[in-house]
């Protein structure tokens, strides 16, 4: 097909040149040039003296709103970076319109037009691309706040010329995938954190968008001792361990009883991490009525969950566990 037309346009310049019919005998082919370079693009023309040339930037997929540089021998667009170079002869002529400084705005089709009637014309098309790094999008993902087990789609869309090339990775870690759209199936707690899209088209260091997720997911209640023994008169110290985002209120209950602090508890609460907390309990000289079951309750908007430490009289006296030691010296509590 392509020959067809150019046999045919072959043709029809043949037969103008003959004629002396008005016709388009050159335009600049496609140009690519960096931002800041300068570029002119050539219309020339046979037997056109008596007809008007314009030269037009074509916006894509806006035709009203493309713009008419120029008519003739005169410049219509005002702007300092543009000029009109013309050569006007009796059986051939040139227009070139010249873009100083170019910037990436600038890359479109432009066309140049011989009008040879009412409604006639004829029109031939150069493109101009602009070499320039790739920007990311702003209509790309941002942080997102999702449950655990959701299927989550990260979207990363970039621009650029030449066409940039994007792959996803998370801090220090190998890529994750070449693709503007990163999959996670059934998302875990353990995937949430910063997520980055780099984009790269050799033009420039290439650039990048942080992502965040946050995962919401129930409460995980652990222990590292669920049976404790202790002798009378000497302090208890137990210990939970709570996973859980959003937050979760924790609280501790012994017979149905909601504990608090007085007399006979101390309760205290250590974040070790955005998602993770240390709840103690400390059974201050236990008595015999406070052996039994104790049960250590967090819940969050997601679900509830708990553990049961059992605490049995013992004849010697038992020292603590080291780790509650240790989170009891870190938040200032004496023995």
């Amino acid at each position: 097909m392509k020959n067809i037309y150019g046999v045919l346009l072959l043709l029809y310049i043949t037969l103008a040149y003959s004629q002396k019919m008005p016709f388009i005998s050159h335009t600049t082919h496609q140009l690519i040039r960096d931002i800041g370079s300068e570029v002119d693009l050539d219309c020339s023309t046979k037997h056109s003296r008596e007809f008007n040339v314009l030269w037009i930037k074509v916006i894509k997929n806006q035709i009203d709103a493309s713009i008419v540089l120029s008519s003739g021998s005169t410049l219509i667009v005002k702007d300092p970076r543009v000029s009109l170079v013309t050569e006007i002869k009796q059986d051939s002529s040139r227009y070139i319109i010249h873009i100083n400084n170019i910037q990436e705005d600038d890359a479109s089709t432009y066309r140049c037009d011989l009008i040879t009637g009412f409604n006639n014309k004829i029109s031939a098309y150069t493109e101009l691309l602009v070499r320039g790094p790739p920007i990311i999008y702003d209509n790309s993902t941002k942080s997102l706040v999702v449950e655990e087990g959701q299927s989550v789609q990260l979207a990363c869309f970039a621009g650029g010329y030449p066409t940039p090339h994007i792959f996803w990775r998370k801090p220090n870690n190998a890529i994750l995938t070449m693709s503007n759209i990163l999959k996670i199936s059934a998302i875990k707690k353990e995937d949430h954190g910063n997520y980055y899209c780099i984009a790269e088209n050799g033009v420039g260091k290439g650039t990048k968008r942080k992502i965040s997720i946050e995962v919401e997911f129930a409460p995980v209640v652990t222990a590292l001792q669920t049976v404790v023994g202790q002798a009378v008169n000497y302090d208890v110290y137990l210990e939970c361990h709570v996973e859980s985002n959003p937050p979760p209120a924790i609280i501790w209950i012994f017979n149905g009883v909601q504990l608090s602090n007085n007399e006979n508890y101390l309760i205290s609460d250590l974040a070790t991490a955005d998602d993770k907390i240390d709840s103690s309990l400390q059974i201050i000289k236990i008595k015999n009525y406070l052996y039994g079951d104790y049960i250590c309750k967090a819940a969050n908007i997601l679900e509830t969950a708990e553990i049961t430490i059992t605490v049995f009289e013992t004849v010697l006296p038992q020292c603590p566990p080291f780790s509650i030691v240790s989170t009891r010296l870190h938040i200032g509590y004496n023995f």
